[in-house]
C-alpha cells in the first residue's frame, strides 16, 4: 500500500478512503472467503475488517508490511464474528452442529496445482467449524497454535489437537495414507 494514501485516508479523504477500499478488497477478499459460508458473508466479513482497518490506520507503523498488518485486523475481526455467531447459534441450536461452507476462486495458471487446491480447500470445508478455522489459521494464514488458542478463546493443545485432527481428517477423505 502506498503511505500516502494512507495518509491522505487517515486525513478523512473520501475519494482516497474508496481507492483505499478497492485496494484491499481485491487482496484481501480471499482470506475472508476462507472463514465464510459464501460470497454475501464474505463480503460481510471483509466490509467490518476494512472499517477496523479504517479506523485503525492511525495505529500502523509503517516500519511494518502493512499487507500483514491489515490481514492481521481482518482476521482478527472475521474471528470475533464468528465467535458472536457462535455463541448466538448455541443459544438457539445447542444441540445442532452447524458446518460452514467456503467457495473461493483461485487464479492460478497451472490447473493442476488448481484442482488440487480446490480438491483441499473443498474437503477442508467439510471438517467442523472450529478444525476448520484452526486448519485454516495455522496453514494458510501462518499463525502459531499459542495465537491461534487466544484469537478462538481455546487451549493451546486444544489448537494443535484441531490441526492434527484436520490433517487425519483430509488424508481420510483424500484418500493419502
Amino acid at each position: 500500500m502506498e503511505l500516502e494514501l494512507i495518509k491522505r485516508c487517515v486525513e478523512e479523504d473520501r475519494r482516497s478512503q474508496e481507492l483505499f477500499y478497492k485496494q484491499c478488497y481485491a487482496k484481501f477478499i480471499g482470506t475472508a472467503y476462507r472463514y465464510s459460508n459464501g460470497k454475501e458473508q464474505a463480503v460481510h466479513f471483509f466490509n467490518l475488517g476494512f472499517v477496523n482497518i479504517l479506523m485503525n490506520l492511525k495505529k500502523y507503523n509503517p516500519e511494518n508490511p502493512f499487507d500483514y498488518w491489515a490481514k492481521r485486523v481482518l482476521i482478527n475481526t472475521i474471528l470475533n464474528e464468528l465467535k458472536k455467531e457462535r455463541r448466538e447459534q448455541e443459544r438457539f441450536f445447542p444441540a445442532e452442529d452447524i458446518s460452514q461452507f467456503s467457495q473461493t476462486t483461485w487464479d492460478d495458471d497451472d490447473e493442476m496445482i488448481r484442482e488440487k487446491i480446490e480438491l483441499i480447500r473443498e474437503k477442508a470445508n467439510l471438517l467442523p467449524p472450529m478444525t476448520k478455522n484452526v486448519f485454516n489459521l495455522y496453514t494458510i494464514d501462518g499463525y502459531k497454535h499459542h495465537e491461534i488458542a487466544a484469537l478462538l478463546d481455546i487451549n493451546e493443545n486444544t489448537s494443535m489437537w484441531h490441526y492434527s485432527d484436520a490433517k487425519k481428517k483430509l488424508r481420510k477423505m483424500l484418500d493419502i495414507n
